[in-house]
């Protein structure tokens, strides 16, 4: 599964009094991609080049916005597509005086939007399943001691005259009443659902 950022981060660099601020961006659907852009113009509006790229879903869309040729939209593709991250780059370069080249120029842009994810808290969508409980406090006990040493999660509880749980688990939970010491628990069959974990790179 891509990749996805989880919030906005930055990235810059400097060549030759050029200065280069990369943006990476969550991106949900495509029609999300212009107001991004242009919020991100807005934020630096005396850039002279807002060069972008976006990944969705297998959908590539890149855009040099009047740099020479194949040195921003494409690299920052795929870059994307190489990280594999479903997700926005936009890069607000503001020229410094001096033409740097098409070879320069591109690892200027590259470098920027390297930093920028780099600098990302990155997500990965991961299927669980779900099972929704209601147990006793000593069966809460035991299974809030077992959960780290059999892999699964406590979460949503609730006190009351008995304990409302729900169980996260990348897999099955099947015969976990025996693994526990609970003989008479029974689980429910479970919810598959997606969730996006936070993942290192």
């Amino acid at each position: 599964m891509p990749k996805i950022p989880l919030s906005t981060s930055l990235g810059e660099e400097k060549v030759l009094a050029s200065d280069f601020i990369a943006g990476l961006f969550p991106l949900s659907e495509a029609e999300e991609a212009k107001e991004i852009y242009e919020r991100f113009k807005k934020e630096h509006p005396k850039a002279d080049h807002y060069p972008y790229a976006f990944c969705l879903s297998g959908v590539n869309k890149s855009s040099d916005d009047g740099e020479p040729g194949g040195s921003a939209g494409v690299p920052l593709a795929s870059l994307l597509k190489e990280k594999d991250i479903d997700g926005m780059l936009v890069v607000a370069r503001y020229f410094g005086g001096t033409k740097l080249g098409i070879p320069r120029l591109r690892r200027a842009f590259l470098s920027a939007a390297t930093k920028a994810i780099e600098n990302a808290r990155l997500g990965e969508a991961k299927e669980r399943f779900v099972y929704a409980l209601e147990v006793d406090y000593s069966a809460y006990e035991a299974l809030k001691k077992y959960a780290n040493r059999l892999s699964f999660s406590i979460v949503d509880v609730v006190f009351d005259i008995k304990v409302q749980l729900k169980l996260y688990s990348s897999d099955r939970l099947d015969g976990l009443g025996e693994k526990v010491g609970l003989f008479d628990l029974v689980l429910p069959k479970p919810q598959r659902e997606t969730f996006i974990e936070e993942i290192s790179l």
